[in-house]
Formats: C-alpha cells, structure tokens, sequence
C-alpha cells in the first residue's frame, strides 16, 4: 500500500509547510477542510484558509518550530476563512530539515478534538 493512501485514509489532518509557511503538502483530510485540493493548496499559505486574528496559535505554533527546531504539541483554536466554523485541534508539529541540519520547513498533524 502507497504512503499515500495510507495518509488519506486517516481521519487527521497531515500537511507539511516551508519555511515561508507555504503549504508543500496536504493530505484528503486538509483537502476536505479547505474546500480545495492539493493543487489549490500547495504554495499556499494560512492567509488563504484561516482567519489568522482569530487563530493566533498557528502562526505562532508554526514560528516556535522553525526558530527553535524542535517540536511542539499544542492545542489550537483555528477558525476557518471560507465558512467562519470555529475547530479546535490537537496539533502536533516537528521540524523538517535539510542534509546540513538546518530547519527548512515543518511536518505536522492535527487531530480535531472539537466538542459536539
């Protein structure tokens, strides 16, 4: 079975970003929230999906991993840009890097653990 297939048939969110936060993959469950597919998805950033006012930790999440190279596990609150729905998440994001060691993006995996 492809890696692929595997990662889509999970009910959490996996994705990869650069370091400049543009989105270098998503699987079906980000495809599915975003309205969009991966076409439409990579090279982007969360201005197109998020409402970032409302969901701060993201960014901060994402800027935390990159700085200081190591992984965090967080709570956050994302609200979604197209519909205003409001989505909390177990998240859980590690850094990607290069043959020299440096950070040049993150991986990550969100579970939705929003309550009712």
């Amino acid at each position: 079975m492809d890696p692929q297939t595997v990662l889509d048939s999970l009910d959490i969110a996996v994705y990869s970003k650069d370091r400049e936060g543009r989105y270098t993959y998503a699987n079906r469950m980000v495809c599915d929230l975003f309205g969009a597919p991966l076409a439409d998805i990579v090279g982007k950033d969360d201005t197109a999906f998020f409402d970032l006012e409302a969901s701060s930790e993201l960014r901060e999440n994402d800027q935390e991993v990159m700085d200081s190279g190591a992984s965090v596990t967080r709570t956050e609150r994302d609200v979604i840009k197209e519909t205003g729905e409001e989505r909390m998440y177990l998240t859980v994001k590690a850094p990607i890097r290069d043959g020299s060691g440096a950070v040049v993006g993150l991986a990550g995996v969100s579970i939705d653990i929003t309550e009712g």
